[in-house]
């Protein structure tokens, strides 16, 4: 957000930030203590569904924002962010009332999406005369439409195989919480950067704590389906497949 900031925006504008900014704050905060205790027992449920609602929030207001300023990029990455974490938590725990429908309708909307991500950042490969304003050109909207593929054909086998179980059920909701979180670090850490006071701007370690979930999303992922073990999660009904 380099154009609207507190000091420069008012009214509906200013508090969007500040909602935008509080969710932030707010899914940093419990998404690290979801990744930290024991999973599946009650905190880590507890702080997983508060970091889910921050997450949407912190996703759908960005969009927002994006759409007021005109960056498509933060348009797209706030709804992937939303989408990540709202899919990953309806893996483990589906909420009442929400049937087969959605599930194809998110499915859609991830492939349009991607494909429109991946779209734009071949014609900005292609064509050098295309405008990029604000973030770097071609490597984000390639990055964000092929995770958001990924996560449509993931979607589809979901969908075909009537719902997961074991192992794949744990694995599809790690990678999805995990990404959602590096959405948020990778944006407050390196995306906010030039805001964080000059004596603890420490680059090395700003770029330790944004990519940290990345790191998390690999070893659990690699645990649960690769040495499919178990140990320290609280599965309740959920066995290995």
């Amino acid at each position: 957000m380099d154009r609207v900031t507190f000091a420069t925006s008012s009214g509906i504008v200013w508090l969007a930030l500040g909602v935008h900014f509080a969710a932030g704050l707010v899914a940093i905060v419990t998404g690290a203590v979801a990744l930290a205790v024991a999973k599946g027992g009650r905190l880590h449920k507890q702080s997983g569904m508060i970091f889910t609602y921050a997450m949407i929030v912190l996703g759908l207001s960005a969009a927002g924002i994006g759409t007021y300023e005109k960056v498509p990029g933060q348009v797209f990455g706030g709804l992937l962010a939303a989408y990540m974490v709202f899919t990953g938590m309806t893996t483990i725990k589906p909420l009442p009332g929400i049937g087969q429908r959605v599930n194809v309708a998110l499915m859609l909307l991830a492939f349009g999406t991607g494909v429109m991500g991946l779209y734009g950042g071949i014609r900005e490969w292609l064509d050098p005369t295309v405008v990029v304003v604000g973030r770097p050109r071609v490597g984000p909207p390639l990055v964000i439409g092929s995770v958001i593929l990924l996560a449509a054909i993931g979607d589809l086998r979901t969908i075909r195989a009537g719902g997961l179980r074991g192992t794949r059920r744990l694995a599809r909701h790690i990678w999805r919480m995990c990404f959602g979180l590096f959405i948020a670090t990778g944006s407050f850490f390196l995306g906010q950067m030039k805001f964080i006071p000059e004596p603890v701007r420490i680059v090395p370690l700003l770029l330790v704590l944004a990519f940290a979930p990345i790191a998390f999303l690999f070893y659990w992922v690699w645990r649960v389906r690769v040495r499919g073990r178990l140990s320290g999660i609280v599965i309740g009904a959920a066995r290995p497949r």
